[in-house]
């Protein structure tokens, strides 16, 4: 009987077992289907596109999402959700995930997901959220943020701003890259940070002053505010006694870096305030506290430092020490070497130090990278650096360093990169660099005085992945152990007296070149067949040296090539038409060969299709012709990578067969941002035929356009009218015939055009700039009349022959006719009003030789030689706000629009270099041969009418600035100016006075002066040229 209860209560048992089991399955089961809806919830509310198919695996029939791609499970649910870089497109909803109680991280970084962030905090549990490298560009709404959030990421998106409220578990705050421009999410999170260690807003927009920030993080470790606008001094706040890591760089920040208090500082490791505006001679006292520091970065500022070798001697753990552009001058400290146990990176470039390194620095042995470059350091160090078996990167450019490259330098066996450009060392080129080790990797010697041989021995450093020897005195031909390294990828020996050919087989093996400068040696033979497997070439300069043969048709394969040059050579044949297939090509150079045949069409086929970018970034310097006719091409382009400017500008190239040239230097930047075209085409002195193609002027970005000194014949197509962008343009010395087309009068940019020595007719088009260039620029076209050149219907246009003085003063008198028909008379008369109320100002200086950058609209910062500067420059690209300038202000800074300010003159004008009372350098047009267009100025708002205006209300006075009529001595001069270019705008024409009058008053104002400006124009042929267009009208 007891036996049949036991054996049913074990039954009822099992039973109950197997009901709970079934349950519990039925439970988990329901939970995991409530994960895949979930999920399947997202993916459908939020994933627009999956390119990549990673959410394949993602289907309603799946019982649990634990083996779907980027799930991960515990016990069965859903807890992390790991999508990154799915390239997953779509907005997102972030309700999806809170319906999902038990997933607690998401990471969905380098997607492209939208929308808008806001959270449902009641039902919130996400501790991890992960959205940076996404598109979110609408301002955050977390003021109801998830209280469970740990750890937030939405760097790298486009967020504006928004609202943020800081939970009690939030640690980690990455807003960093975005585009916030106000200070009020930082504000909050710094005022109410409670538990977060790390704060990073850096890489933004914010502008404004911190000093006033309430700063409440005990805990915070790190704080990165670097790259933003933020202004004022550095709160003292910001060193908070747990801060480990402070980055507030690339920044405005102003005051006085000696005058920072730091406190405890227990736990700082990193301190970067570089690229701001702090001052100071000295380090703070109170650093000393930060015994823990490990890496220092104060440089880019504008300090005026010493090193204190004994107070950076105490930081037993530092191990980087960054300290360019920070003032420095004398010699290095030997104390400084006490830190040398642990110093590992040290970087004093951009300085003023003498000397050399100290002997105490032979204990540095964890250093690894050293920047001493761009001082005047001098003596025998090498070898002492020889002695740091760790270095790694060597960058000694820019000193003054001589003697020969030591060999020693061979027994730093990590070296990679050995940089001593633009030194005065001599001798050979070592051949045993890589006798002990194969590590190196680049190796810069250029601007030296290296003479002998390239050493075979090179080949022997299987790494090397640049050699740049420019500059030097070297001969003999590149050995082939050079062209054929596997890694090589820059090649870069312009400037020198190497002779050989390029041999036929290079990359062949390795085939990774990237860029060979060669230009300016004697390099003879044929271009090699196999460099159609260079397809890795970006740029290829091979100008003046001895290349002979046909441009091999192969060169169409260089799909990546941008710049090619090879002018100034003996090359024969065609233009290869597979240069069009050179899809990134925008810089094509052969001017000065014996190249025959027509142009080819297809140099226009990747118009409108090259993308930027594959050789930006790189230093260049070109030397701009600017003797017109007597120059032979527009000028070239070379590499400037470690070469002096004042070396250069002494160079032959500069002056090669030209009188007058100009040198820009700068960083190669793309002038287009896609749908690109080519921006430099010279083909000038060769023996090119047949017709210009029309299709050359869908090239909208050509800037120098020269197909000069040819034997073109055809009409000058009206697309070139198209090329918007050109500057250069030079035509001459061709067979052309026709008109000139007037749609050449839309080029607004057009700084030099040349179409003589042509058979082109008819009347040179009014609009535009065509009157603007002197007449020797249409000379010697038997059938052109018109400005700048004699009238149409007079005597032949025999080929004009001009002197100096005669064309100045034939300029000058077209230029007073051209005026009295309109308002650039009275700006002339107001501007040479001011110059002689300032005259007395005036000092002359000599002209002297320097080399100065100027902010351009071009793609570069252009620099100065001994000859004029730039003439183009775009107000709009300076990095300072707009200037609001007086006339005096512009006489004071040109010294009167004097000629030794003068640098240079254009289609619209004269350019004069103006340094202003700050010691800033701008240049100033001032505007000459064209009439204001009064739409310019907006309706009724032109400068003539609003002087006429005041003139009409009797407020004269308010025309002129009063620091001008302040001087008493020429107050009552300059309204009389006034009243003779009110008289010259008279509304009624009958009342206007003719020129002779015009000249006759000036002259009664002018009887006491000492020199008259007008002396260079004859009355007499003044009264010719003003009967002879009485006549014509």
């Amino acid at each position: 009987m007891e036996v049949a209860v036991m054996e049913s209560i074990c039954s009822l048992v099992f039973i109950l077992l197997v009901i709970t089991f079934s349950c519990i399955n039925a439970i988990e089961s329901s939970s995991q289907n409530d994960d895949v809806l979930g999920l399947l919830a997202f993916k459908k509310s939020s994933v627009d596109s999956d390119p990549k198919g990673s959410l394949t695996n993602w289907v309603s029939g799946s019982s649990t999402p634990c083996s779907w791609t980027g799930v991960t499970c515990v016990n069965g649910r859903a807890t992390t959700l790991d999508l990154t870089n799915a390239g997953l497109v779509g907005s997102l909803y972030l309700d999806k995930f809170t319906a999902l109680p038990y997933l607690l991280h998401i990471r969905l970084s380098g997607n492209y997901f939208s929308g808008n962030l806001t959270f449902q905090p009641s039902s919130c549990r996400i501790q991890t959220l992960d959205l940076s490298l996404n598109k979110f560009s609408l301002p955050l709404d977390l003021s109801q943020s998830c209280d469970s959030l740990v750890y937030l990421n939405l760097s790298g998106n486009s967020i504006p701003g928004g609202s943020l409220r800081i939970g009690p578990n939030l640690l980690q705050l990455d807003l960093s890259s975005n585009r916030i421009s106000k200070t009020s999410l930082l504000v909050d999170s710094l005022s109410s940070c409670q538990n977060l260690n790390l704060i990073n807003f850096s890489s933004n927009q914010m502008t404004g002053n911190l000093s006033s920030v309430s700063f409440s993080c005990n805990n915070l470790g790190t704080l990165d505010l670097s790259s933003n606008l933020l202004s004022g001094e550095i709160p003292r706040s910001f060193v908070s006694q747990s801060l480990q890591i402070l980055n507030l760089s690339n920044n405005s920040f102003t005051g006085s870096f000696s005058s920072l208090e730091f406190g405890t500082c227990l736990n700082l490791t990193m301190l970067d305030l570089s690229h701001n505006s702090l001052t100071g001679t000295d380090f703070p006292v109170s650093l000393r506290n930060c015994q823990l520091l490990e890496a220092i970065d104060v440089g880019n500022n504008v300090m005026k430092l010493t090193i204190p070798g004994v107070f950076l001697g105490s930081f037993k753990r530092l191990r980087q020490l960054n300290l360019p552009h920070s003032g420095i001058s004398g010699e290095i400290p030997s104390e400084l070497g006490q830190i040398c146990g642990t110093l590992e990176v040290l970087d004093l470039s951009w300085n003023n130090l003498s000397g050399g390194l100290p002997s105490t620095f032979a204990a540095c042995s964890s250093l690894f990278s050293l920047n001493l470059g761009n001082n005047q350091l001098s003596g025998d160090f090498l070898g002492l650096i020889s002695l740091l078996p760790s270095l790694k990167y060597l960058y000694l450019p820019f000193n003054n360093i001589t003697g020969p490259v030591p060999l020693s330098l061979a027994n730093i066996t990590q070296l990679q990169v050995l940089d001593l450009s633009a030194n005065a060392l001599t001798g050979n080129v070592p051949s045993g660099l890589c006798s002990s080790s194969t590590t190196l990797e680049r190796l810069y010697l250029p601007n030296n005085y290296l003479t002998g041989k390239v050493p075979s021995e090179l080949g022997n450093c299987r790494n090397l992945k640049t050699i740049d020897l420019s500059f030097n005195n070297l001969s003999g031909e590149i050995p082939w152990e050079i062209w054929s390294l596997p890694n090589l990828s820059e090649l870069v020996m312009w400037a020198n007296s190497l002779a050989g050919e390029i041999p036929e087989g290079i990359c062949d093996i390795g085939g990774n070149l990237q860029t060979l400068i060669l230009n300016n040696n004697l390099i003879s033979g044929t271009l090699p067949l196999s460099i159609a497997n260079c397809t890795n070439l970006l740029w290829v300069s091979l100008s003046n040296n001895r290349l002979t043969g046909e441009i091999p048709s192969g060169i169409g394969n260089l799909v990546n090539l941008a710049v090619l040059q090879m002018a100034l050579n003996s090359l024969t044949g065609e233009i290869p038409k597979a240069l069009g297939n050179c899809r990134s090509l925008i810089w094509l150079d052969l001017f000065s060969n014996n190249l025959t045949g027509p142009i080819p069409l297809e140099l226009a086929n990747n118009s409108g299709l090259i993308s930027p970018g594959s050789i930006s970034g790189k230093q260049f310097a070109f030397v701009r012709n600017e003797g017109g006719t007597s120059c032979k091409g527009a000028g070239g382009l070379v590499e400037f990578q470690g070469i002096r400017a004042d070396r250069l500008e002494s160079y032959r190239i500069v002056h090669y067969s030209c009188p007058s040239t100009r040198i820009y230097t700068g960083v190669t930047m793309y002038t287009f941002s896609s749908n690109g075209t080519m921006i430099y085409l010279d083909l000038s002195y060769n023996f090119l035929s047949g017709t210009i193609p029309g299709n050359l002027g869908s090239m909208t970005f050509l800037q120098v356009f020269n197909l000069g000194h040819n034997m073109l014949t055809g009409t000058i197509p009206s697309s070139l009218g198209n090329l918007k962008a050109v500057g250069v343009l030079d035509l001459s010395h061709n067979y052309l015939e026709g008109l000139i087309p007037g749609s050449l009068g839309s080029l607004s940019f057009l700084s030099d055009l040349d179409v003589s020595n042509n058979n082109l007719t008819g009347l040179i088009p009014s609009g535009g700039q065509f009157t603007t260039f002197p007449a020797s620029r249409y000379a010697n076209n038997s059938g052109l009349c018109g400005l700048p050149l004699p009238p149409c219907g007079s005597e032949p246009n025999h080929p004009q022959t001009f002197s100096v003085s005669h064309h100045h003063k034939q300029e000058m008198t077209a230029l007073m006719v051209l005026g009295i028909g309109g308002s650039v008379l009275c700006i002339i008369v107001l501007l040479f009003a001011l110059y002689r109320i300032n005259k007395h100002q005036k000092e002359k200086e000599k002209r002297e030789k320097y080399i100065e950058s100027l902010p351009t609209s071009g793609s570069s910062s252009w620099k100065l030689s001994s000859v004029p500067e730039p003439l183009s420059i775009n107000v709009a690209t300076f990095e300072k706000p707009l200037r609001k300038l007086t006339f005096a202000h512009l006489l004071e800074a040109t010294n009167g629009f004097s000629a030794d300010s003068l640098i240079g003159s254009g289609g619209f004008g004269e350019v004069y270099r103006a340094q202003l009372g700050d010691g800033c350098v701008v240049a100033i047009k001032k505007l000459i041969h064209r009439p204001i267009d009064p739409l310019e100025f907006g309706d009724d708002n032109n400068l003539v009418g609003w002087a006429n205006q005041l003139h009409k209300e009797k407020r004269t006075h308010e025309i002129l600035d009063p620091a001008l009529i302040s001087h008493d001595s020429g107050a009552a001069e300059l309204y009389q100016y006034l009243r003779i270019a009110f008289e010259c705008l008279d509304s009624r024409p009958f009342r206007r006075p003719t020129m002779i009058q015009v000249m006759a008053m000036f002259k009664d104002l002018q009887t006491d002066s000492e020199s008259d400006v007008l002396e260079g124009i004859s009355l007499k042929d003044t009264v010719i040229e003003e009967r002879q267009e009485k006549r014509l009208s």
